[in-house]
């Protein structure tokens, strides 16, 4: 312990301590982990810059200050987290020891594994009980105001739990947590996902709102404070409600609960200008310098949280280590206060194995690796590869980054309803299976296989134009509903194409810009030859050799009409009465066009960056093709949706519903129909705690005001 001058020594010892269980249960943030590298990124905290002034007199410098009244030595407590014995046999007790020994606050758990009892008999720290919800949480005040705690922290922002990645895959049982004795059970199996989110499930009210707040006013004469604020909207409900009268916390949880949502350095300047001086602020999350907690104070918080660090140091040294944590001394030097390195744990994420069990996937992004290894290094790199320097490609995914999320907090969500409609057929949510061609190259039920998934999960199919398996086929095979997606094919095999798709019980036609074929080049390289497609039989040949470039470039020539323009709508329109969708759409100019040709729906999209490369990633453009369209016909959106934060983040820029496309393809080479199934089922799952996680009921209930993109970030930190 000597020889340890930062917080971020613990890390080696913190690794040799722990189960690598418990180790990622501490370490791990919410799905992507984003915002839990947003907390901590150096980026976020370096926007905020010192602007030091000399020449004044710091001989003496004083940190103290008072929260609620009490007395602490520097702006510094401690954050609530759950399980302390996980860490330390002496769990919770020798933290509270370490506050004591610190003179700071210590804010216990709600899932504390001592009793609050234990704890308060433990030392004279001044101590706050953290919350969650209604009916366990009457006897826990009693129970924390009998023994001595000085204020209630709610916290608002885990109606339910959030995706805890590294816990499922490692089957996390939480250990009996004696506070919940005769309440309910804490025994968990680890079928039930992880223990964690069992226990929430049992422990949680979701529909816990801001008229509750009096309530528990009612059951104690505790201040109450409220943890999870993030947006200006909820801190000015917070501080104008009859109950303000405490302070109120900036938080993302630690970033364990919504992925993408801000760090909380970045938008605590708004919280504080809405709040102004009616009420204190404290901050929690990413604080690992001494110059951190300067800048937050500089922003406008009253003090600081800090949470991981403290448990490495008590999982390595116990309560020494805790109180190493706080205040770490050197030998040859004094005290430099809010300089120091109060907590220099650089912790990074944990990289987990993938296991190829369909029990261990928990999100579609792993099928990727399993189809890569199913399936012939050809037909891989045809459903993954782009156009040319395949820019578009990533871009499609990596500015759905950019965007985080402004979650509303204390609305009921104990009831989530995503379903929609698209062209008046009801779906379970806004989540469609968009045209991806040649599916049996993924696996030997193609498109049948895709076809009953979707029957299955209760949504849309979109078969394309290019699919192995025939129109007929896909028709018999399920009751799904099905749309066709054309591409400017010659008017004669449209024609005969549209004819059969409407026979067979299809439910509109998708159109497809692609006058000419994108530059593909791993087909190129790979020499890739497209299979006979029985939906062309008679119309042209199909079966292709690869002379020049691919099979797909050589049957592109042969079938595209470049010459097809917008003043053959009609003539599409003359040929069918079912509705007619446009997809390729990425301007405000050809958006309009749409409309004035009297198109039912537009899909903006930009081929899954396969046709024009440094095309602009759909995110990026789909608000200004809303906004022209202004809910005359439908806008639904391709390209770049990995997630269910994904989804939301596209229905609040205006979409209706959003396509899936390679996701799926990889899901059904890995595992066939039940595979796309799972992948399905995960992006709901995902996106109803989405919905819950950011205060939205309902489909409806989600708008503009809950997302923010990059450059709206930025202006308001100016």
């Amino acid at each position: 312990m000597d020889q340890i001058v930062n917080v971020n020594e613990f890390q080696g010892l913190v690794k040799q301590a722990l189960s690598k269980m418990y180790y990622d249960f501490y370490g791990e943030g919410a799905e992507d982990q984003h915002t839990f590298e947003e907390n901590l990124t150096p980026c976020v905290l370096l926007m905020f810059r010192f602007r030091p002034r000399v020449l004044v007199d710091v001989s003496k410098i004083d940190t103290s200050t008072r929260i609620l009244g009490y007395p602490i030595s520097s702006p510094i407590m401690i954050a609530p987290t759950a399980m302390h014995m996980l860490a330390h046999p002496q769990g919770e007790t020798a933290t509270a020891k370490a506050a004591a020994a610190c003179n700071t606050i210590m804010i216990v758990s709600f899932m504390a594994s001592c009793t609050i009892e234990d704890v308060a008999s433990s030392c004279n720290a001044v101590r706050f009980l953290q919350i969650y919800q209604r009916e366990v949480t009457a006897q826990m005040v009693k129970r924390a105001e009998k023994a001595g705690f000085k204020a209630i922290v709610l916290t608002v922002d885990v109606p339910k739990l959030g995706r805890r990645e590294a816990d499922i895959k490692n089957k996390l049982i939480s250990p009996k947590l004696k506070n919940f004795e005769g309440l309910f059970s804490t025994e968990l199996r680890p079928s039930e996902g992880s223990g964690m989110e069992a226990v929430a499930s049992r422990g949680l009210d979701a529909s816990f709102s801001w008229k509750d707040i009096e309530w528990l006013r009612s059951i104690t004469k505790l201040p109450i404070l409220v943890k999870g604020i993030l947006t200006r909207e909820d801190g000015k409900i917070h501080c104008c409600g009859s109950w303000c009268r405490w302070d109120s916390f900036v938080s993302n949880h630690g970033a364990r609960q919504l992925d993408y949502s801000p760090a909380t350095i970045t938008v605590l300047e708004e919280v504080v200008h809405v709040v102004g001086r009616r009420v204190p602020v404290l901050l929690d999350g990413g604080i690992r310098r001494g110059t951190d907690v300067f800048k937050a104070l500089a922003l406008g918080a009253k003090a600081v949280l800090i949470g991981r660090p403290v448990v490495y140091g008590l999982a390595a040294k116990g309560e020494d280590g805790v109180k190493k944590v706080i205040d770490i001394p050197s030998k040859d030097e004094p005290r430099s206060h809010l300089s120091w390195s109060l907590i220099s744990f650089g912790f990074s994420v944990a990289s987990f194995s993938l296991l190829f069990n369909m029990d261990q996937i928990v999100n579609v992004n792993e099928f990727q690796e399993m189809a890569k290894r199913a399936l012939p290094k050809m037909y891989y790199d045809y459903f993954y590869g782009g156009a040319e320097d395949e820019h578009t490609v990533k871009e499609n995914v990596e500015a759905f980054h950019r965007i985080m999320f402004r979650p509303r907090v204390l609305v009921d969500v104990s009831k989530i309803d995503m379903s929609t409609s698209v062209l008046g057929y009801p779906i379970s949510a806004p989540i469609m299976i968009a045209p991806v061609a040649l599916l049996k190259l993924a696996h030997p039920e193609g498109e049948i296989a895709t076809a009953r998934a979707a029957a299955a999960c209760n949504t849309i199919m979109i078969v394309s134009y290019m699919a192995s398996c025939t129109i007929e086929e896909v028709a018999s095979s399920c009751n799904a509903v099905r749309f066709l997606q054309i591409y400017v094919f010659k008017k004669h095999e449209i024609a005969q194409m549209v004819i059969r798709a409407e026979k067979a019980g299809f439910k509109a036609i998708v159109l497809t810009n692609a006058p000419r074929i994108g530059k593909r080049e791993a087909d190129i390289k790979n020499k890739m030859i497209s299979p006979q497609l029985k939906n062309f039989g008679g119309l042209f040949p199909t079966e292709v050799q690869p002379i020049k470039g691919s099979g797909l470039e050589t049957l592109s020539s042969t079938a595209l009409d470049s010459s097809f323009g917008w003043k053959d709508i009609e003539w599409l329109r003359s040929i069918t009465k079912l509705p007619i969708l446009i997809k390729g759409i990425l301007t405000r100019e050809d958006a309009l066009k749409a409309v004035e040709a009297g198109v039912d729906g537009i899909v903006v999209s930009n081929h899954g960056g396969r046709q024009l490369d440094y095309s602009p990633a759909t995110i990026t453009v789909l608000e200004e093709v809303v906004h022209v369209v202004r809910g005359r016909i439908p806008v639904l959106f391709d390209g770049g949706v990995r997630r269910g934060t994904d989804v939301f983040k596209a229905l609040a820029l205006g979409a209706q519903a959003v396509l899936i496309g390679r996701p799926l393809a990889y899901a059904l080479a890995a595992k066939g129909e039940d595979g796309v199934k799972q992948g399905i089922e995960m992006l709901k799952n995902e996106f109803e705690l989405t919905m819950a996680l950011s205060g939205c009921p309902t489909i409806g209930d989600i708008t503009r005001n809950h997302v923010k993109a990059e450059a709206e970030r930025l202006h308001s930190m100016l």
